[in-house]
């Protein structure tokens, strides 16, 4: 049962940094893309679509990571099973599955005003 516990734990964190270096790598992408949008744009319009072009996409990293991290956490709730752990974990699962929803929802809506736009034009 030791083996499964720790071979468990193992697991959980390689998802934990699987989750983290999709984070850092998608705000390293982010970063970059909104250099040069900051360096070739100069019109304000061109600028603010571009800028939300590069959150929505950020967001769509953070979300990735954050279900590599929910799904760390859960494997992790398998190993500690004392209330107060639990409690703990279920605490941060729901903070982050909040901050997913919301995250979406906005990305969500970045999209459809940039669709918006674009039949507009």
């Amino acid at each position: 049962m030791e083996h499964i516990k720790e071979g468990l734990s193992v697991l959980s964190e390689i998802v934990s940094y699987i989750g983290v270096v999709i984070l850092m790598y998608g705000f390293a992408k982010g970063l970059i893309q909104l250099v040069k949008t900051e360096t070739t744009l100069k019109r304000k319009d061109d600028f603010f679509k571009a800028t939300q072009n590069v959150r929505s996409k950020i967001g769509l990293y953070i979300l990735l990571a954050l279900d590599f991290l929910i799904a760390a956490d859960i494997i992790d709730s398998v190993i500690h099973r004392n209330i107060d752990e639990l409690t703990k974990l279920g605490i941060v699962i729901v903070i982050r599955i909040a901050i997913g929803y919301f995250l979406g929802k906005e990305i969500t809506e970045i999209h459809s005003s940039a669709e918006k736009e674009q039949t507009n034009v």
